[in-house]
């Protein structure tokens, strides 16, 4: 079992290059939607040569309606994680938001999973949020944006949250880690491509919606190295992991990725770090330890 935490904490260090990486990209002329497809494009084709090799189906008639759900929650997670920005949300506040996900996680173990919510689980949440309020010091914002982008923002953190509760679900049914991870990154993908006629026509932005291929061989290079060490690396091990321990703890290691994306970021964009980030940071990192103590 301690291999097993040590495997999700391992995971969610490497998830915490996801932001930094798609503000590179970003910068690079992707659009949002560009680094979410290809982001799961490039997953599903990592896992191919793994399941050839192994002879297995990831979508099963038995499993169908299941990855179908999963895949749409993975959809909706990564278009209402950005809805908040889009519509003038600070980027600390969708953040702040997303992260109440081990909140929603506890509630939906319990309800889904009948996972138990001990003292231990609710004081190491509650050390978390105050973690991550610390981290994105909320009060240092004068306008928190629209309602449409809280909203969004808040739904993200709920399919966050779900996207934890199935990741369990597989792991408690004892199905094989790649076979996940291929069937979600699949499935999600193909929900993105239907969605997209409607997300286009919602929202009129190309930062959001451009959807091509017309880049640099290079900017290939760099971002199937990325989709591989960001996206690949972590998902592989979280799957593998989450067989032996439970969602709301996972959740609450997870909160780990903001640390490591407000330290990749001082040192790729040359973001500072200040006080309030060791405190949310140090938090966290207790939280971790009383999740994990239990």
């Amino acid at each position: 079992m301690k291999k097993d935490y040590w495997t999700i904490i391992i995971s969610a260090i490497f998830f915490g290059l996801i932001i930094p990486g798609g503000q590179f990209f970003s910068n690079l002329g992707f659009s949002l939607y560009e680094i979410s497809a290809y982001s799961l494009l490039f997953l599903f084709v990592f896992t191919l040569p793994i399941i050839v090799i192994k002879k297995t189906v990831p979508i099963r008639r038995d499993n169908l309606l299941f990855f179908v759900l999963y895949g749409l929650i993975g959809a909706l997670l990564q278009l209402t994680q950005y809805g908040g920005v889009i519509f003038g949300t600070p980027v600390a506040i969708v953040a702040l938001l997303l992260y109440t996900q081990p909140i929603w996680t506890t509630f939906f173990g319990r309800i889904l999973l009948n996972e138990k919510i001990t003292k231990m689980k609710l004081l190491s949440v509650t050390v978390a949020f105050l973690g991550v309020v610390f981290l994105l010091s909320p009060w240092n914002i004068s306008n928190v944006g629209s309602t449409k982008g809280l909203i969004s923002s808040l739904l993200a953190g709920i399919f966050l949250s779900l996207w934890v509760i199935f990741a369990r679900k597989t792991g408690i049914n004892k199905d094989y880690y790649i076979n996940t991870l291929s069937a979600y990154s699949f499935v999600s993908l193909i929900w993105l491509i239907l969605l997209f006629p409607v997300i286009k026509f919602f929202y009129q932005n190309e930062y959001l919606t451009k959807l091509s291929y017309n880049f640099p061989t290079s900017y290939w290079v760099y971002f199937g190295l990325f989709c591989l060490i960001a996206a690949f690396l972590p998902n592989s091990l979280f799957y593998k992991a989450i067989e032996k321990v439970e969602a709301s703890k996972a959740g609450i290691i997870l909160l780990l990725e903001p640390v490591v994306a407000s330290i990749v970021a001082m040192i790729v964009f040359s973001q500072y770090l200040n006080s309030s980030i060791f405190v949310g940071g140090g938090l966290i990192l207790i939280s971790n330890y009383l999740a994990i103590k239990e």
